[in-house]
């Protein structure tokens, strides 16, 4: 395997950034640069796997470039590095979803699942301080097959953009939760969305019962009087 591996990247760095630093160096068959799962920035390093040796020799020359106002490290990669399994786990039913639009809302990511097979749920990524949708999302199927249909959607167009997917085995932290801004846009995949509604129609039904007691008991009130009135 023909890999370097390259350290004190910037955090704010992309794939593309790294594809151009190392383009010239030969064919480059792939780049995986691991990211924070909260916030989807880069943690610093990452390895590229090129096709052939002279490429390696040509990438160690770049040790000690500039690359977003940092100095990176590029040393050949010791040994193979354990790998993600290809494919998902029997009990895997979610997908973890990125480079989608961000004018979208969960209904329109949900959509655009739905021929893979029956949605669940779909948890949009935010930024913390604007709030804004930040490109990536979980989505969460009924069934383990619907996960493989939803695989082959790796690198196709969803409203425009050529989206990037993958399996995900770990439970997502509370702040993938929609966005109360968002409610009135999404909320045919938004389970926690649904679960507020619901206790909101419950909350609304009971205080239309304590009104319809009160207006009948009042009723019943103005009966007796005028009864009263009457009989004098």
């Amino acid at each position: 395997m023909y890999q370097v591996f390259i350290s004190g990247l910037p955090y704010t760095a992309s794939e593309n950034d790294v594809q151009s630093l190392f383009e010239d160096c030969g064919e480059i068959l792939s780049i995986k640069l691991p990211r924070y799962q909260d916030s989807n920035r880069l943690l610093g390093y990452g390895h590229i796997t090129f096709s052939d040796s002279e490429a390696i020799q040509k990438a160690l020359a770049l040790n000690g470039t500039q690359l977003g106002g940092r100095y990176i490290d590029v040393k050949e990669a010791k040994g193979t590095q354990p790998q993600k399994p290809n494919v998902p786990p029997p009990d895997c039913l979610t997908i973890f979803v990125k480079n989608l639009s961000y004018d979208l809302n969960a209904d329109q990511i949900g959509d655009s699942f739905r021929p893979c097979g029956k949605v669940a749920n779909v948890r949009m990524v935010y930024n913390t301080v604007s709030k804004n949708f930040k490109g990536f999302a979980y989505i969460d199927f009924e069934d383990h097959q619907s996960v493989i249909k939803a695989l082959q959607m790796n690198g196709k167009k969803v409203h425009g953009r050529q989206v990037q997917v993958d399996f995900d085995v770990k439970r997502p932290k509370a702040g993938y939760r929609y966005q109360p801004k968002q409610v009135e846009q999404q909320n045919k995949y938004n389970q926690e969305y649904q679960e507020i509604q619901k206790k909101k129609i419950k909350k609304e039904k009971a205080v239309q019962k304590v009104k319809k007691i009160k207006n009948f008991a009042e009723t019943q009130k103005q009966i007796s009087a005028q009864r009263n009135k009457q009989q004098i």
